[in-house]
């Protein structure tokens, strides 16, 4: 359902995307029980059994509703991604993606010892203006140092 377009292209696109989507959803869904959970009708266990094995939580009204909202969410979420625009502009970027040269370890390195080298140095700078234009403008103002 997920690949009817065009299925074995963007497969690396289209997974990402549906796991880093599924996953944001999880984490909305787990807020929202905790939010449920503060009222109390919500929080009234449903069965008499003490908690679910596995997951060891109550089953109460807060848990079966993030529940719903997780699985309607995920249908929705799997039927955006099957849309043949959607799929076809995750195709284009994995496609975009294997074209950029990445740099070596190296290069990597070196680039990043320049802009520390350069931040160092511009904060120097800034600092030392602050400090000067600090000591001037209290000696005008105030005509101490």
């Amino acid at each position: 359902m997920l690949y009817a377009y065009k299925p074995d292209e963007g497969r690396n696109a289209r997974q990402s995307a549906f796991w880093l989507g599924m996953g944001m959803l999880f984490f909305g869904c787990m807020s929202l029980r905790r939010t449920l959970d503060g009222w109390q009708s919500l929080r009234v266990p449903l069965t008499q059994e003490a908690e679910i094995p596995l997951i060891g939580t109550p089953l109460n009204g807060s848990l079966v509703a993030a529940t719903l909202v997780f699985l309607a969410g995920a249908w929705l979420w799997v039927r955006y991604l099957s849309r043949p625009s959607v799929a076809q502009h995750l195709i284009e970027v994995e496609s975009e993606v294997r074209k950029v040269t990445w740099p070596s370890f190296k290069e990597a390195s070196n680039s990043t010892v320049v802009v520390i080298v350069t931040v160092l140095i511009l904060m120097g700078f800034l600092a030392l203006s602050d400090f000067s234009l600090g000591m001037f403008f209290r000696f005008i103002l105030w005509d101490r140092v």
